[in-house]
């Protein structure tokens, strides 16, 4: 059966939602603690955590409101990187940050009331948006390549109308918080594997288009020798946690990127593919989210477990929002994002926390 557009995009959204929750549970814990706790194989469904059986955490919400923001902006023909910061501002709110001024709280995902709830947001967001200024590559605000950029940045993969926007844009919207080139080059080679598989590609494909995005950007060549280590690593599956631990815990986009590439590579049912990518002892959500976002892509829904694709949180705001942004198509978004940026710069810098 022929996978359409909108199943993968669906699928995409839906499955990094069920890789996020089945890591919820366990992230933080060292793999002999999940072993300890769940036997031998590890955790093998969802764990109950934040009052939620099947819980989200803030890579997903993160990822929901990038949507949102690619959605919004192109029903008003703005700057998608514009339109995805101020998704993250709105984000903020849901997080206990300030409502922006003249955005209305009933309206879009800020009236979803199961998304206001704190959910361990990564530091370096949440003191990006306390800074008020969105940072850009060439005018980095932090330091930090940690995986916050590289979790929530699928969407931009759905909707850009080639790989070299999909990479710019997955590049800049990661940009918005992470400084460090690790941290959005590997958002952008991930949007770049996303829209690969969206249109068709397999795996393989996918992973050598955003691979040679990678090398060819020369900002930082840490990415590209990442994945490299990926692509040995899955050449010598099966694979266990402690394998998967060689390409690091995942707590920097580059590794996270990296572990999420094995797991896909090595690992052909789509369902141990997420609980290979949870049972390690790093960033287990952050790397479950990215596997599902990789494997819904490759192949809607169809092949996972039904009763994780019902019971997963926010089910159905996820189905709406696919819906939505099945219809969106996004060309190269450099020239207005630029002016936007730049013109922001003449405003003072508040304290980063």
């Amino acid at each position: 059966m022929t996978t359409g557009r909108l199943d993968r995009i669906h699928g995409s959204l839906l499955v990094g939602a069920i890789g996020d929750a089945l890591g919820a549970g366990v992230e933080f814990m060292p793999l002999s603690e999940i072993k300890e706790l769940f036997g031998s194989e590890g955790a093998t469904d969802f764990t109950p955590f934040y009052g939620h059986d099947a819980p989200i955490t803030d890579d997903t919400q993160m990822t929901l409101f990038t949507a949102e923001g690619l959605i919004r902006a192109a029903a008003d023909g703005t700057d998608p990187v514009q339109g995805i910061w101020a998704a993250y501002q709105r984000w903020y709110h849901t997080q206990g940050g300030p409502l922006p001024d003249g955005v209305d709280p009933d309206s879009g995902l800020l009236a979803v009331a199961d998304l206001h709830d704190y959910r361990a947001p990564g530091m370096t967001c949440m003191g990006s948006m306390e800074a008020g200024l969105p940072g850009d590559p060439d005018v980095p605000l932090n330091d930090s390549k940690g995986c916050g950029g590289v979790m929530r940045v699928a969407p931009v993969g759905m909707v850009a109308g080639s790989d070299d926007t999909a990479y710019r844009l997955g590049c800049a919207s990661a940009a918005l918080t992470h400084g460090g080139p690790c941290g959005w080059i590997s958002a952008g080679v991930l949007a770049v594997m996303i829209r690969r598989l969206i249109a068709g590609d397999n795996l393989e494909e996918a992973v050598i288009a955003g691979r040679s995005h990678a090398e060819a950007d020369q900002r930082d060549t840490g990415v590209a020798a990442a994945l490299d280590a990926a692509v040995q690593l899955a050449s010598r599956a099966p694979l266990d946690g402690r394998m998967i631990e060689e390409l690091g815990g995942g707590w920097v986009g580059e590794e996270a990127l990296a572990i999420a590439v094995a797991c896909v590579l090595a690992e052909p049912d789509p369902n141990q593919a997420l609980l290979l990518a949870v049972n390690h002892s790093g960033d287990s959500d952050s790397t479950g989210a990215i596997v599902g976002n990789l494997l819904g892509a490759l192949h809607g829904t169809g092949p996972i477990r039904v009763d994780w694709c019902e019971r997963v949180e926010l089910a159905d705001v996820i189905a709406d929002l696919a819906a939505q942004l099945v219809e969106v198509r996004i060309g190269s978004p450099v020239g207005k994002w630029k002016r936007w940026f730049q013109g922001l710069l003449v405003r003072p810098r508040s304290s980063p926390a």
